[in-house]
């Protein structure tokens, strides 16, 4: 009786021990993997990143403005700044949209590109094309809204709920433009005027 049980634990422990040894392995391979790919990803991201700041405001030289890397300001030859460069992000049908928008000094917007996104082939991912996100320039307002909704912006046939999303997202990168632009005009302000008093 004594066997049957010591034979019953034998058969039990070592597919138990084979298993974790397996799964230790997988693990530090995994970890490996994450460790030798993570700078190589982080690169890519902000290639692609330096890459839409120049499609959506062309400039000489960007600069991040804020900790988070959410606003650049975006530099002539002779280093005045001729807009903001700015990312946000908004829930859409499928998930996240992470929008990049150029605003020029002025307060105009010179163009919107999306980052990523996870929304459906097909439908929500038209929202990459350039036929809709060309429809956001020239635009100085944050205030935009979808066709459905009475605004200007046409929504993209059967994906409303992403027009939407991409729509709020260039608007709250208008808001967040306005600090980073009244330094501008302040200054141009305070050079013609000969300064503040």
């Amino acid at each position: 009786m004594e066997n049957k049980k010591q034979s019953g634990l034998a058969q039990i422990a070592k597919p138990t021990l084979i298993l974790t040894a397996i799964c230790t392995i997988v693990t530090l391979l995994l970890a490996m993997t994450n460790m030798l790919t993570t700078d190589k990803i982080a690169a890519n991201a902000e290639q692609k990143a330096a890459e839409s700041r120049k499609k959506v405001l062309a400039a000489e030289v960007y600069e991040k403005l804020d900790k988070e890397g959410a606003v650049y300001g975006a530099y002539d030859a002779q280093g005045s700044l001729v807009g903001v460069v700015i990312t946000t992000q908004e829930n859409g049908y499928s998930g996240k949209i992470e929008v990049m928008t150029g605003i020029k000094a002025s307060g105009e917007i010179s163009g919107v590109n999306i980052l990523s996104m996870e929304e459906t082939p097909g439908l929500g991912a038209k929202g990459k094309e350039d036929s809709f996100l060309s429809q956001y320039k020239g635009f100085d307002r944050s205030d935009l809204a979808v066709s459905k909704d009475g605004g200007e912006i046409n929504a993209l046939s059967g994906a409303t709920r992403t027009s939407r999303a991409i729509t709020r997202a260039v608007n709250k990168a208008v808001e967040i433009s306005k600090p980073y632009l009244a330094e501008v005009s302040d200054s141009d302000m305070s050079t013609t005027t000969g300064g503040k008093e």
